[in-house]
């Protein structure tokens, strides 16, 4: 729509010229000139595609035709599309010069108007090389400015994206770390109970309670986990954070589900929460490899440090021979208990040992309390 107002400005411009200089004119020669004015303002209409022979070329045939809106518009035009200085500058003294010639040679009369002639062609030159320039500048700052503006919401998009697949991530490992141990009690127990038929019936109450406690404990687990999914701001149900308790607890809970396990608890000073819960997720992702792998198994799970130190958290089992099990397993545990030490500053090995075991070792830096 701009191009267009401004096409129609130029027709109109070129014709209302060529109009006066054909009623104005005293001679042939300008009526000639009038034409060739018109002839000019017909190829100014295609300087958008040839602008840099084009434009030069009509200022030398303007030399002619001596028209002031020829002059304006392809000083103006080249200026604007130039983005080389010097070149513009070289065009606007070609301008002076094919604008300032005409009057020079062949219409003054008198000194003191060949003077006025050049100052007025130096003056209107000058202010549509300078607009020119000025357009030329705008449009180049606000086309960057686009640019800016559209690498900055690419690049809030793409962080957008990456924070919805940290979230997604944390929440998979949340949901890992509170679901896996408890299906793998939940899992073997009913295995227990499938292989032996002839158990006592107190014993079969006994197991199957188990079960469903340990099925309704991973249930409101995980409703918590999923009730801050949907909560609404402070509304949604927070679930409570592991504590050295029950770090010591999960042996205990291991124990009851039949794992020979043995606790080496070192620790006799109080533990910060925040390192607590990292090494609540060491030893329950331990155990539950423990249980899905190794279930028949000795494990031991050993808790070393003081503050000032570091806390090592080992869990080992011995090695099974020929132990298999149709409880699936992806690493996915192992790989967040890794993501969930490292950013706490620690290490973090698991593999077999010389001694014939399997061992998950990780040790985490124990800060002074302050």
């Amino acid at each position: 729509m701009r191009h267009r107002w401004q096409e129609v400005l130029l027709v109109v411009a070129i014709l209302t010229e060529t109009i006066l200089g054909i009623i104005l004119s005293s001679s042939a020669g300008d009526v000639w000139r009038a034409v060739l004015t018109l002839v000019l303002g017909a190829a100014l209409l295609q300087r958008h595609q040839h602008w840099r022979w084009l434009l030069p070329v009509l200022l030398v045939a303007n030399i002619i035709s001596m028209s002031i809106t020829v002059l304006i518009v392809v000083t103006y035009a080249y200026a604007t599309r130039s983005h080389h200085r010097v070149l513009t500058l070289l065009v606007a003294v070609l301008a002076v010069l094919t604008g300032a010639l005409p009057p020079l040679l062949w219409v003054s009369t008198s000194p003191y108007m060949d003077l006025t002639s050049l100052i007025l062609i130096v003056l209107v030159v000058a202010a549509s090389a300078a607009t020119g320039m000025y357009t030329s500048a705008r449009r180049a700052l606000l086309h960057q400015l686009q640019q800016r503006a559209e690498q900055a919401e690419s690049g809030r998009a793409v962080a957008e994206e990456q924070a919805r697949r940290a979230e997604r991530t944390r929440i998979a490992r949340e949901m890992h770390d509170i679901v896996a141990h408890k299906i793998s009690l939940v899992a073997m127990h009913a295995g227990a109970l499938e292989v032996n038929p002839t158990l006592e019936r107190e014993q079969v109450q006994q197991s199957a309670g188990l079960i469903r406690q340990t099925a309704a404990t991973a249930l409101s687990e995980l409703r918590e986990v999923l009730g801050v999914l949907r909560g609404d701001g402070d509304e949604a149900p927070l679930a409570p954070q592991p504590t050295w308790e029950d770090v010591r607890r999960l042996v205990t809970t291991s124990r009851e589900a039949g794992i020979a396990v043995d606790l080496f608890d070192f620790i006799d000073d109080v533990v910060p929460d925040p390192l607590a819960r990292t090494a609540y997720r060491v030893v329950q992702e331990g155990l539950t490899n423990i249980h899905k792998h190794a279930l028949h198994t000795r494990a031991r799970v050993a808790l070393i440090g003081e503050p000032g130190t570091e806390l090592v958290i080992e869990v080992s089992n011995v090695l099974p021979k020929g132990f298999t099990t149709d409880l699936p397993g992806a690493r996915m545990g192992l790989s967040g208990i890794e993501t969930r030490v490292t950013h706490a500053g620690g290490t973090i090995t698991s593999g077999p040992t010389d001694d014939g075991r399997f061992e998950v070792r990780a040790v985490i830096p124990w800060p002074m309390a302050t």
